[in-house]
């Protein structure tokens, strides 16, 4: 049996002092933001929090616009309107997680402990306050197009959400699935790299390589975690852990790469899903394990990754740049594939 590998995290020696220190308050600020005012009543956003964890969103925005600096700049990056459009990319994110958490998955142990804590209206209502909170942080960033690339964003992440719904009671079809992870994770990377070429006052061919950086990141970061929540033994509870993954009925690349093998996963998914029980949801991981769903995971993951290089060959070396290129290069190493290597950059746009 493989042992569980680790999730994709960033690794925070490798950034600087100020980064560090801004990891290590980010919590507290978007705690008071969430739930401060003008979220609705019975909307307490700490019990949807994960602490601890280092957020890559928010540090992708400002190591994007570090990397874009150093390339023809045409601004100096104001530290407080970089944070404040850092703290909004993981508000975005944060309202997907308390829509996930309202909608659950009909019938699960997990949607009725959720319900306790939230109702589906709460729910909605706290998401639409989440992005609202988000709209006004970068509302007064110096780069004005940052506002029109967050409203692209969440015209994205509304799209995931209706092809979401349009799979409910049924496995998401491996297209499905990839769709809907392009709109939904991957288009909140996506912004978060934009936004910060857009704070350094980047030329567009820097935009765009971060943009196409973040895209690529986004899904190889959304297939990590899938993958490390069904390649190995049980994994332990937590978020994007197996039972949040089942709770919330989210979905996963994998279940639906194994459910297209095994039509029998989607049942033993169900099964997990009602109940989370350790033997059931050890049953499901073995299933899936049994199909070639894993190593298809892989190889996207690994394909993913190094897009994600490439899209960064054409700027300048910088410690920010490299620190890009090495979250990319783990999160290959967290599929269990080889370490892409970028090739030199051929102008795709």
């Amino acid at each position: 049996m493989i042992g569980r590998r680790t999730a994709p995290r960033v690794d925070v020696d490798q950034l600087s002092a100020d980064l560090r220190e801004f990891a290590r308050r980010l919590d507290g600020a978007i705690a008071d933001l969430a739930s401060g005012d003008g979220a609705p009543p019975g909307f307490d956003a700490r019990h949807f929090l994960a602490p601890g964890v280092p957020r890559v969103r928010p540090l992708l925005v400002l190591l994007s616009a570090r990397a874009a600096e150093v390339e023809d700049a045409r601004r100096d990056v104001d530290p407080a309107a970089a944070e404040h459009v850092a703290i909004a990319a993981e508000l975005l994110h944060f309202a997907v997680l308390v829509h996930d958490a309202a909608l659950g998955r009909p019938g699960g142990r997990r949607r009725r402990v959720a319900r306790a804590l939230l109702s589906r209206t709460v729910g909605f209502l706290g998401g639409n306050h989440l992005t609202l909170r988000a709209m006004e942080l970068v509302r007064v960033a110096p780069a004005p197009e940052i506002l029109g690339d967050l409203v692209e964003a969440m015209r994205d992440i509304a799209e995931g959400h209706a092809l979401r719904e349009g799979c409910r009671g049924r496995q998401p079809s491996p297209d499905e699935a990839l769709r809907i992870a392009e709109h939904t994770g991957a288009a909140i990377f996506h912004f978060a790299c934009r936004a910060g070429a857009r704070l350094a006052g980047a030329p567009r061919p820097v935009v765009t390589a971060l943009s196409r950086y973040g895209r690529h990141t986004g899904l190889a970061w959304t297939v990590a975690d899938d993958l490390v929540a069904f390649d190995g033994t049980l994994p332990v509870d937590g978020p994007g852990g197996l039972e949040d993954r089942l709770a919330h009925g989210r979905p996963s690349v994998v279940l639906s790469w194994a459910t297209a093998d095994d039509p029998g996963v989607h049942a033993a998914a169900i099964a997990a899903a009602q109940t989370l029980d350790p033997a059931r949801m050890q049953a499901l991981i073995d299933r899936v394990r049994a199909t070639g769903a894993l190593r298809q995971a892989r190889a996207l993951l690994v394909r993913e990754a190094w897009a994600a290089r490439q899209a960064l060959s054409s700027l300048p070396a910088s410690r920010s740049r490299d620190t890009l290129d090495g979250l990319a290069a783990h999160l290959a190493r967290v599929g269990g594939g080889p370490e892409p290597a970028p090739e030199p950059d051929q102008g795709q746009s």
